[in-house]
């Protein structure tokens, strides 16, 4: 159970209850909140209690902080880096596209240089909040290239949770401009799982060699197979899961992403609980297949356990 924190400044006391309300009523849940710098570099009226939700949520619960960033001017210039506006991954078409808010521009369209110069604010940030060491990251939109996947391990990440579905087969699509700018194609399906990510592409079909983090180990990508908030029913995350169970049925091991936005978690609240309660039922009743929840930074060492790679 992933939440992505885009928008802080539009989170409100609501929105934090019904993270909480979830936590409550699914106390075996683990969440892998994505927590957003710009936090700090906006004036962002919840901030104090948001940062303290995201703590008490690790400390109480077994939560895991990771990174979420979108390219906003306050957080990009605040790093040390030039600000851009174009393009835009929610335009008809990339070419012309812009955004000046900088929210739609993906952070792949930094170079290298940017793009660490940003996740190092982001890990000073990290320090002075006392919010630990991130482990997973995930660009705003979910866009990526093999760049940004080798500067992320550089700056000691160990699992992505960027890669997402193309395809129309269940839910609502981002924009045109997203399929052009996004990195990810057709080989990123509802379906799909966690799999190593190659040093010589983003995507599920690379193969050997891997970018290696920190631990020696290979850089892992989780799948956000199962959408976001607004793009999915209950219903369809449902259908998503029982997939993923039909899977693991068959001996292959899986993991599905629930993905929630801070600022619409009350609106959804009611989907999630929902869904969860699913979740619920088939860890206590399905015989065939164990169902856990985990957060990412687990489900990568599951899988590396599961690939012969960790104990």
């Amino acid at each position: 159970m992933v939440s992505h924190f885009d928008r802080p400044w539009t989170m409100a006391a609501n929105d934090l209850d019904a993270l909480r309300n979830l936590t409550k009523n699914h106390p075996q849940m683990r969440w892998t909140h994505l927590y957003n710098p710009v936090a700090y570099t906006t004036p962002t009226p919840l901030r104090e209690q948001m940062e303290a939700y995201v703590k008490e949520s690790r400390d109480e619960h077994g939560a895991e902080i990771g990174v979420h960033l979108h390219m906003y001017r306050t957080f990009v210039e605040s790093a040390g880096v030039t600000y851009r506006t174009r393009p835009s991954v929610s335009a008809k078409q990339a070419k012309g596209s812009m955004d000046p808010s900088g929210y739609s521009v993906p952070m792949s369209a930094y170079d290298g240089d940017e793009i660490s110069r940003m996740l190092e604010f982001t890990l000073s940030k990290f320090k002075e909040r006392e919010l630990g060491v991130p482990e997973t990251f995930c660009a705003g939109f979910y866009t990526t290239s093999l760049e940004l996947q080798k500067r992320i391990v550089a700056a000691g990440y160990t699992a992505s949770a960027a890669a997402f579905p193309t395809g129309r087969e269940i839910g609502a699509q981002y924009a045109p401009s997203w399929h052009e700018l996004s990195g990810w194609d057709d080989s990123v399906t509802i379906r799909s799982t966690p799999y190593r990510v190659s040093q010589k592409t983003i995507l599920p079909t690379g193969t050997a060699p891997y970018l290696r983090a920190a631990d020696g180990k290979p850089l892992v990508e989780i799948p956000q197979n199962a959408k976001i908030d607004w793009m999915v029913s209950a219903q369809d995350m449902k259908q998503i899961i029982n997939m993923h169970i039909e899977q693991a049925e068959k001996g292959k091991p899986t993991a599905v992403c629930l993905a929630i936005h801070e600022g619409s978690a009350h609106e959804h609240f009611r989907k999630y609980d929902a869904v969860l309660d699913h979740v619920d039922w088939m860890i206590r009743e399905n015989k065939k297949v164990a169902v856990h929840y985990a957060t990412v930074a687990t489900v990568r060492k599951k899988f590396l356990r599961s690939w012969g790679l960790a104990r």
